[in-house]
């Protein structure tokens, strides 16, 4: 069934400040997109890329209770390298406010519709994208990882230094709808996807770039 959300344009309800602690599942991947994806003049995208990378999360205990998919390209800024989130959906009203405030993240309200191996992704102008996954066999022991993101605009840049710990595991991931909203894909099957079930993670403030 799909998560509960408030009607766009309500009250957001209030937020615990930073650090916001999880455990959880996360699914992620790098799809091809047809040209270069663009990258604000403040930040570098790795060489010769056309990859966007696609975060997919279901935060089940921690701060907050909640599902997210966010995307964007990779970047560089002097030595520190992440994803530039600048598409981003979650299931609860609460990590909208917080994600806008604390971290400067465009959260957007949206509803989750999941079945055993896939997802489906609804927000107030319609559907934005269907993933199904595959789990491989194999399966690494669990380890620390990070997860850095950029947020923000050129002159109020914020670096997010989110970390990890899981046990990553290769797998498939496959779109099975794509909303005309987002880049437009090379093809439907990721080059680079694993999952990481199950995590804990911590995202402290950000830090001004």
């Amino acid at each position: 069934m799909p998560d509960s959300a408030p009607a766009p344009g309500g009250p957001l309800p209030p937020y615990s400040p930073a650090p916001w602690t999880f455990r959880g599942r996360l699914w992620a991947a790098l799809l091809p997109v047809r040209g270069r994806l663009p990258v604000p003049p403040d930040l570098r995208p790795p060489a010769g890329a056309s990859l966007l990378a696609v975060g997919l999360v279901r935060y089940r205990e921690g701060t907050l209770v909640y599902d997210e998919l966010a995307m964007g390209p990779l970047v560089r800024r002097g030595r520190r390298a992440g994803l530039l989130i600048d598409r981003i959906w979650v299931s609860d009203a609460a990590s909208v406010r917080g994600g806008r405030e604390i971290w400067g993240l465009p959260k957007q309200l949206a509803s989750f519709t999941w079945t055993d191996r896939s997802v489906y992704v609804t927000d107030h102008e319609g559907p934005v994208a269907g993933l199904a996954f595959t789990p491989g066999r194999l399966r690494f022991p669990a380890f620390p990882l990070p997860l850095p993101g950029f947020s923000g605009s050129a002159g109020r840049r914020l670096f997010i230094p989110a970390r990890l710990v899981g046990s990553p595991r290769p797998g498939k991931l496959a779109v099975t709808s794509w909303s005309d909203r987002l880049p437009p894909l090379e093809r439907t099957t990721a080059r680079i996807s694993l999952a990481v079930r199950p995590f804990r993670m911590t995202v402290p403030g950000p830090v001004r770039c």
